[in-house]
């Protein structure tokens, strides 16, 4: 595999810190697809120190599509992102634009809380999904994939297809624990 596409890979698992929720599969179908035209511009994460600042650029690359950049304190990384409701929440849908024949780009899912005046998002929690397939293994199509040194290091890959996923997050959207807490970003003004 490409020393780049492994780069991309890895920074599009990492979006945020610790274990993150992917998906083969993307979340929404072209029915779906809505375009947020205040998502546009770049948004800024401060974090507790230097290292943890972000930010997240958002640029219109098709009628429904936006070109994501994640600029880190020393990397950029260039993917793209769709924006989408499900019974009226707002989601967005981030994968990477890499498309080397080796590797299947993760899709990375958020729920959008709020767009104005700040980006308030939240993601699937790791922790909830692998309890809960450990109680119910055949909740949704998955695999586990180490991700760590230890044994019990694994990280939740869902496999499911896009209605499969789609069917998982509405009937879980509610469910107490299956988000992390949201975080948020500030707009800087520059459209």
């Amino acid at each position: 595999m490409k020393k780049i596409t492994f780069g991309l890979l890895v920074a599009a698992a990492a979006i945020l810190a610790g274990c993150v929720v992917t998906s083969v599969c993307p979340f929404y179908t072209e029915k779906d697809l809505v375009f947020e035209p205040a998502l546009v511009g770049d948004w800024i994460k401060e974090g507790k120190n230097a290292a943890d600042y972000e930010v997240w650029k958002f640029e219109k690359s098709a009628a429904r599509a936006y070109r994501f950049t994640l600029i880190e304190a020393d990397k950029a990384t260039v993917m793209e992102a769709h924006a989408f409701k499900l019974q009226g929440q707002l989601f967005l849908d981030i994968a990477s634009i890499d498309q080397d024949i080796h590797a299947i780009p993760p899709h990375y899912l958020l729920k959008v809380s709020q767009v104005t005046p700040a980006l308030r998002m939240s993601e699937l929690n790791h922790d909830w999904l692998n309890g809960l397939l450990g109680k119910e293994p055949n909740a949704i199509p998955h695999h586990l994939v180490r991700s760590g040194d230890k044994p019990d290091d694994r990280r939740v890959v869902l496999t499911a297809n896009t209605a499969e996923l789609q069917e998982f997050v509405l009937k879980h959207l509610k469910t107490e624990d299956a988000w992390k807490d949201s975080f948020e970003m500030k707009h800087t003004q520059s459209k």
